[in-house]
């Protein structure tokens, strides 16, 4: 990659990240009374003003809103992509695949509640150029089939096959996102592999190992909390390939006879000390928690231009997730106080 072209890829993620929202913004945001005022503010006093062109915010719904703040992310990860793909790298594609998943598990979960024709195909047209899913198809399919058939030239429809007489069942619905998943970061690991070398590599290789490790921590407990699953099917839940858990670690996290001894089981890993200092109430929030200070202290202190950007696109998704929580919060009369203990890197 040449001096100009690191230059660029630093340059245009801490431009993004000079334009998130601040400590006051988030206040003003807490104490707003309906999610039109939300609107409004994110509309007259952020960034966030371009994805209401058009859009009166008085009478907004929660769901119109959601969907402009998800696209703007979109838009952002187009912007970026196209600067990895200036300097001939693949791992761009990360961007790619990360959209056809959410894609396809969208279908899949309207195709399980019956709902197929919900579906409403809103990207940027970046994604539709550049992705192998064909949404014309996607957007008549009926059923399971429908779905298969319309991925046929994909390396999805493989990946999606053997689930077809259980898809509409709660197992059915995990072990499609487990397998997903499982492709998606194998693919990325394969990537970086490609594109990079030395501490570059390990670089990328670390934003892979965290991101899998907390969704490895993530579902493990739901696994364990809500289904009291069996070894076969936490395994399917594990990438050991890509992991910061040794085998004797995850071995021990699989054999918990409960999520909450996986949690103690936790404090003997390398994100013991990080779990300590975090007082949460649920697993997913402090799983958060870790991703999002991993990924401000790297975005900080990291010289590798595409680590950057990745710990931006985190920083940015967590700050999606905090907007919608306070519209929640806003939308059901919940407390100020209360909406601020759901927040992360909200600088409180």
């Amino acid at each position: 990659m040449s001096s100009f072209s690191s230059n660029a890829i630093l340059a245009k993620s801490r431009a993004m990240y000079g334009r998130k929202l601040t400590e006051q913004n988030y206040s003003d945001l807490m104490n707003s009374r309906s999610v039109g005022e939300i609107a409004s503010y994110l509309k007259t006093r952020t960034s966030y003003a371009d994805i209401f062109e058009g859009v009166a915010t008085a009478g907004i719904h929660r769901g119109r809103l959601e969907d402009l703040l998800k696209k703007r992310l979109l838009k952002q990860y187009a912007s970026l992509c196209r600067y990895e793909m200036s300097i001939g790298q693949e791992f761009y594609k990360y961007f790619i695949l990360k959209n056809d998943i959410t894609q396809i598990l969208g279908f899949v979960r309207l195709l399980s509640l019956g709902r197929p024709a919900d579906y409403i195909l809103s990207l940027p047209s970046f994604f539709s150029d550049h992705t192998e899913l064909n949404f014309e198809k996607l957007a008549a399919i009926d059923s399971y089939a429908d779905l298969l058939e319309a991925l046929a030239d994909t390396e999805y429809a493989k990946i999606l096959a053997p689930f077809e007489k259980i898809s509409k069942t709660a197992r059915g619905s995990l072990d499609i996102e487990s397998a997903l998943y499982r492709f998606f970061y194998l693919k990325l690991w394969h990537l970086a592999k490609k594109d990079f070398r030395g501490k570059r590599l390990e670089g990328m290789l670390d934003v892979l190992r965290i991101q899998v490790d907390m969704r490895t921590i993530v579902n493990l407990y739901r696994l364990k909390k809500m289904l009291r699953a069996d070894e076969d099917l936490l395994k399917q839940f594990i990438i050991p390939e890509i992991s910061n858990f040794s085998e004797k670690q995850i071995a021990m996290l699989i054999h918990s006879e409960t999520a909450e001894e996986l949690l103690k089981n936790l404090e003997f890993t390398s994100y013991g000390k990080q779990l300590k200092t975090i007082d949460f109430e649920y697993v997913e929030v402090a799983t958060h928690r870790i991703l999002n200070n991993w990924s401000k202290e790297h975005y900080r202190f990291s010289t590798d231009p595409t680590v950057v950007m990745f710990c931006y696109i985190s920083i940015a998704e967590n700050e999606i997730d905090n907007i919608i929580h306070i519209v929640e919060g806003v939308r059901y009369n919940v407390p100020a106080d209360k909406i601020k203990s759901m927040l992360i890197g909200a600088g409180f």
